[in-house]
């Protein structure tokens, strides 16, 4: 009867991690998101910043989607989750996913200088990048959520260091 206490033990304290492990892994896969998109998304917009006076932000993306989000700077990654209404994860590797679980990845915008834009199709993360206001910064006041033929956005290069996108 001991023994088979002793199995029983064993193996409910071997299992139950296991169980969490895996859980924790799926989640990872789930919200995973691959952010193929990033180069060329970048790429368009630096075209635009130096060709061009205004431009929608829909003309600029190589995929569709619903709406796109401006994450200022200092914003949890929890208030950004909330935000948008949906979780999502842009590192590739399941360490880095349990490292953003912790309070040293709660706020990947944690300078003033980066702000993040979100974009998002049904409900599934298309695009998460994050920019440099010393490069291009944004008008903080515009709303935080932008449908593609609202975001239409006028570039202010006063400054001879950077430019402002301003709607």
């Amino acid at each position: 009867m001991k023994n088979k206490r002793k199995t029983v033990i064993i193996i409910v304290v071997l299992i139950i991690p296991v169980i969490l492990i895996l859980s924790s892994y799926i989640n990872f896969r789930i919200q995973k998101i691959d952010n193929k998109y990033s180069p060329d998304f970048k790429d368009g917009l630096k075209a635009a910043i130096k060709n061009k006076q205004s431009f929608y932000m829909k003309d600029l993306t190589p995929f569709e989607w619903d709406k796109m989000y401006i994450i200022p700077p200092y914003t949890s990654r929890k208030s950004m989750q909330e935000t948008v209404g949906i979780k999502w994860t842009t590192t590739q590797t399941y360490a880095g996913y349990l490292f953003e679980k912790t309070w040293f990845g709660e706020y990947p915008l944690d300078d003033d200088r980066f702000y993040k834009l979100v974009f998002v199709k049904g409900n599934k993360v298309i695009l998460d990048i994050t920019l440099d206001r010393a490069a291009i910064d944004i008008d903080l006041g515009i709303k935080e959520t932008l449908m593609p033929n609202e975001a239409l956005f006028t570039i202010d290069k006063s400054d001879r260091h950077r430019c402002i996108l301003r709607m």
